[in-house]
């Protein structure tokens, strides 16, 4: 029937109820038109399904479907006002939606914002639920019809959805009828099946839910039976890959929502809604059963009269943050997070509140002469009520026994008050030896400060550790650790730091090959070092399958694998290490690092300012900056970043030659060259890394120079020259045979 004579017959039909204005859309199944309801005085939507279509159909099921589905009253379900047989034509009517679709916002806007996906799957899902509950199944949940009310998502389109779909270019069953939408189809309706159930809507919204991250839906084809195959047959790229902020726990909600077998999939939309990150509140102010299982250790006070004992009081928590993070299905805020705290908050509520977690445990420590007195208490963080404390008086020998004792208390009050079983606390020790876990702890203590001066004092530490217990696997990493920072921190040849750095790291393994860290810290060695990028790989992967939560492990991974050009993967990588250390200095300026290797220059700026935020006395992270704008082209602030890092109290060399590289750039060469000068005057008073002068011949435009500097860092293993292939700034160089063969000689 063509269009002027179809309008014409539904208006000649409803003329005593309803004024068609104008067509609103078109499709292979309907058409739509906006009229007014002439007794209520409103604007409404009318849907008029196509009379081959409603032929197919019948007119006594489209009825009796649409009477049913008119009882449907939800907030977030678009509510039908009437339904009929106008002289042959089935119709149904619904308000008019001002606020547009999903399929506008997507088209317009692209990938959405997490915090407005995360919303929008809790009202969308909140309203599908309701629909599944009423016992009915959609069967054409897609963008088109997610409507927005106020800035509120809400699902309509049931009428057509429950026996047919607009959306076809080809007939997808023997009646020519396409029941859903071949993009948001499951397998099971893309196979033909017709008895289908909520988990066919389940995935279906699990599409609609990857597109508003991906900005595309999971499959894109030529034809409807070609989309459709791929339903059936392949499986969409992780999201993370598309979207590398988008949260672990968000990627494996869609991943089991999109499972080809229905079997797979959550078995309600509620509980996919919870699993992807938005839980229902609970009836009197209760937490959700993810976030009571949830807990930060403050860092303990020292109440000791000495100050130095500090490192006692900073031990003791990271101990029991070790214990507590072994628990399985118990979630324990990082070390970072929680120290980045320390002496901020007095509240427990706002701790609660700014680290996500339902109960704080917090302590003090007092130690005189070889007696201790511990103090804990856990608190509820929505209420500020204690649920637990109590006061341990013992000598330095009963330490360990004390820490056991507290992390399986604590284990069984939250077991006590979850939605979920919990296992014991399972402590790692490394040492029976009290005097060498001191010592460890003041080696720890120190090496977290990040200094050159708390480098050195760990060394100084760790090594009186295991003069006094040989077999402490633990301080061994320490020791690596501390080696590997060497380097960088006081700027020294890389022989000195990373020989001694594997060795250690080895030595741990030996003692104790299920150290998480210790493999952690060999791999980095391995990569950045010895330049075995396979067992570089092998050492991380283990490092991850030994303790998926150790954040390091991850973080140092996506550098390994933005070497070698796997971008999406280095970002999962280290967008997963922030997500475990989300208050982490160097997990950010690391994700800053990988958008800068992966040339996406604004997302590397937007996290490397945050990073700045965190901590503005790391001279690094206005060195990153800088280049990331100098590559963006904008010299001036790349200047005055740099200028902020080279007054920061210590800074490296290399911030100085990052500050000369853009002013270079920037056609300031007589400044340029004074700086090169004085690098070079500096490096005949003492050592001075070749990747420095380096910088600064690149930013010269003295290409010569700049390759016989990195034949000398070549010679020198500067790890810098493992990101040949990838780092921007060495794009001047590219082709010339010399450094070529450096990279080749690098199996890069």
């Amino acid at each position: 029937m063509a269009r002027s004579a179809l309008r014409k017959q539904l208006e000649q039909a409803l003329q005593a109820r309803y004024v068609i204005e104008r067509e609103l859309g078109r499709g292979g199944m309907a058409t739509v038109y906006l009229a007014r309801d002439l007794k209520h005085d409103r604007q409404v939507a009318i849907k008029v399904l196509t009379p081959g279509v409603a032929a197919s159909l019948g007119a006594e099921r489209f009825l009796r479907e649409i009477t049913i589905v008119a009882r449907l009253v939800h907030p977030h379900v678009v509510s039908l006002i009437d339904s009929g047989d106008a002289g042959g034509l089935l119709y149904y009517v619904a308000p008019y939606i001002t606020g547009g679709s999903l399929r506008d916002r997507l088209d317009r806007d692209g990938k959405l914002p997490v915090r407005d996906v995360r919303r929008f799957v809790r009202e969308i899902g909140s309203g599908l639920d309701y629909v599944h509950r009423s016992g009915f199944v959609h069967r054409d949940i897609k963008p088109a019809n997610v409507l927005f009310v106020d800035g509120h998502a809400v699902l309509g389109d049931f009428g057509v959805a429950n026996v047919g779909c607009e959306d076809a270019a080809e007939p997808l069953t023997d009646s020519g009828v396409a029941v859903g939408t071949p993009a948001y189809m499951s397998p099971e309706q893309a196979s033909g099946e017709t008895d289908l159930d909520r988990r066919s809507d389940i995935y279906s919204l699990a599409c609609v839910v990857y597109e508003m991250l991906a900005g595309e839906p999971p499959f894109r084809a030529s034809g409807a039976r070609a989309l459709m195959a791929k339903h059936v047959t392949e499986t969409p790229r992780p999201i993370r890959v598309l979207r590398p902020e988008v949260g672990a726990g968000m990627e494996a909600a869609l991943a089991r929502a999109l499972a080809k077998d229905p079997a797979h999939r959550f078995a309600s939309v509620a509980d996919f809604v919870v699993a992807f990150g938005e839980s229902q509140p609970s009836g009197g102010g209760s937490v959700s059963g993810a976030r009571s299982r949830s807990i930060a250790v403050l860092p303990f006070v020292n109440a000791s009269r000495n100050p130095d004992n500090e490192y006692l009081s900073d031990g003791i928590t990271d101990e029991l943050i070790d214990a507590l993070a072994k628990v399985e299905g118990l979630h324990v805020v990082s070390r970072t997070s929680v120290f980045a705290l320390k002496g901020k908050l007095p509240d427990v509520r706002a701790a609660g509140a700014v680290l996500g977690v339902a109960v704080v445990l917090e302590g003090t420590v007092r130690k005189e002469g070889n007696r201790l007195r511990i103090t804990v208490q856990l608190t509820d963080t929505g209420d500020g009520q204690v649920l637990w404390s109590h006061r341990y008086d013992r000598t330095l020998a009963d330490v360990f026994a004390m820490q056991d004792e507290i992390a399986q208390t604590i284990v069984t009050r939250v077991r006590a008050t979850s939605l979920g079983e919990l296992a014991g606390a399972a402590v790692g020790r490394h040492t029976a030896n009290v005097k060498a876990y001191g010592l460890y702890l003041r080696g720890r203590y120190a090496w977290n400060s990040r200094t050159p001066t708390g480098v050195t004092d760990g060394i100084k530490y760790f090594e009186q550790a295991i003069a006094e217990d040989p077999r402490y696997a633990a301080a061994y990493t320490g020791l690596a650790d501390s080696y590997a920072l060497h380097v960088d921190y006081r700027d020294v040849p890389v022989d000195e730091g990373f020989a001694r750095a594997r060795a250690y790291a080895e030595q741990a393994i030996a003692l104790d090959d299920r150290l998480a860290d210790a493999h952690a810290s060999l791999a980095w060695t391995k990569f950045i070092y010895d330049w075995d990028w396979a067992g570089a790989d092998v050492e991380f992967r283990r490092a991850i399958e030994l303790d998926p939560d150790y954040a390091p492990a991850h973080q140092w991974f996506a550098f390994l694998l933005v070497s070698q050009g796997r971008f999406d993967d280095a970002l999962v990588e280290s967008h997963t290490a922030l997500e475990l250390d989300s208050g982490s200095v160097s997990a950010r300026r690391s994700l800053g690092w990988m958008y800068y290797y992966s040339r996406r220059y604004e997302r590397a700026v937007y996290h490397l300012e945050r990073t700045i935020a965190l901590n503005p006395t790391a001279d690094e992270t206005y060195r990153i900056l800088g280049l990331a704008l100098a590559q963006q082209g904008d010299y001036a602030a790349s200047e005055q970043v740099l200028r902020e890092g080279a007054d920061v109290p210590v800074h490296g060399t290399y911030t100085d030659a990052a500050l000369g590289y853009v002013l270079a750039r920037a056609g300031r060469r007589d400044e340029a060259t004074r700086m090169l000068r004085e690098l070079e005057a500096r490096s005949r008073r003492g050592y001075v890394s070749a990747v420095a002068r380096a910088t600064l011949h690149l930013g010269l435009g003295m290409l010569d120079e700049a390759i016989a500097d990195t034949e000398q860092a070549y010679t020198e293993r500067r790890g810098w020259l493992v990101y040949l292939r990838v780092n921007p700034m060495l794009d001047p160089m590219r082709g010339d045979p010399r450094f070529e063969s450096i990279a080749g000689r690098m199996k890069l």
